[in-house]
């Protein structure tokens, strides 16, 4: 796997596997423990507005049908950025986006994008969208954790506190929430969606 947590128990120089370690399970463990007694914190941000470049893919949550398409689209995503010199990525991030209102679809699926950061497009490449992500207000939480359970504890816990400030998910059509992955570590989207059990993200709710 490769993540900080991982970096901090065992700083090794050059250390970057794509999964935790059995033996390390104990360890992770308890540190999952500690962050649960933690208080959460959630943040209001103002992001200014940004380009990407971006595929859509859909599935159903059921048997990681989702998660296994996000990686298929990071995959696409991946070739073309390499394909194609004329695209200048920003940061070492890949975003998954969508729209609260729309994102479950009729057919039982849910509707996501994969994208990232770009300063400059000459052209659009096939099978991508180029959007701008406008200047907006976000409700913001950090997802640096070590198991599901953990992951879906934030999830709610910052849609709770949306409501409990009097705020609403904004889902007008431009209106996106935002899951920039860091890649510095490790990439997430290299590890089978069934197996990955560490995240590091931050989740960002449009708010109004």
């Amino acid at each position: 796997m490769g993540d900080r947590a991982v970096r901090n128990i065992f700083p090794l120089e050059d250390y970057l596997p794509q999964r935790t370690p059995q033996s390390l399970q104990v360890l992770l463990g308890q540190r999952e423990k500690h962050q649960k007694s933690r208080k959460l914190e959630v943040n209001t941000v103002t992001i200014e507005p940004f380009n990407m470049i971006a595929l859509k893919v859909k599935g159903r949550m059921e048997n990681f049908e989702a998660g296994l398409e996000v990686r298929k689209g990071w995959k696409k995503l991946k070739e073309i950025l390499s394909s194609d010199r004329s695209i200048t990525m920003e940061g070492n991030e890949g975003i998954v986006f969508y729209n609260q209102g729309n994102m479950m679809q009729s057919d039982g699926t849910v509707e996501l994008w994969i994208g990232v950061k770009v300063s400059d497009i000459a052209h659009t490449p096939q099978e991508c969208i180029c959007l701008t992500i406008p200047k907006r207000k976000y409700a913001k939480i950090d997802c640096c954790c070590f198991s599901r359970a953990e992951m879906d504890r934030r999830y709610t816990y910052l849609s709770e506190w949306i409501r409990e400030k009097g705020y609403q998910i904004d889902i007008g059509t431009d209106a996106f929430s935002l899951e920039p992955n860091r890649l510095d570590s490790f990439n997430p989207f290299e590890v089978p969606a069934h197996e990955i059990q560490t995240f590091d993200f931050d989740i960002l709710y449009p708010i109004k």
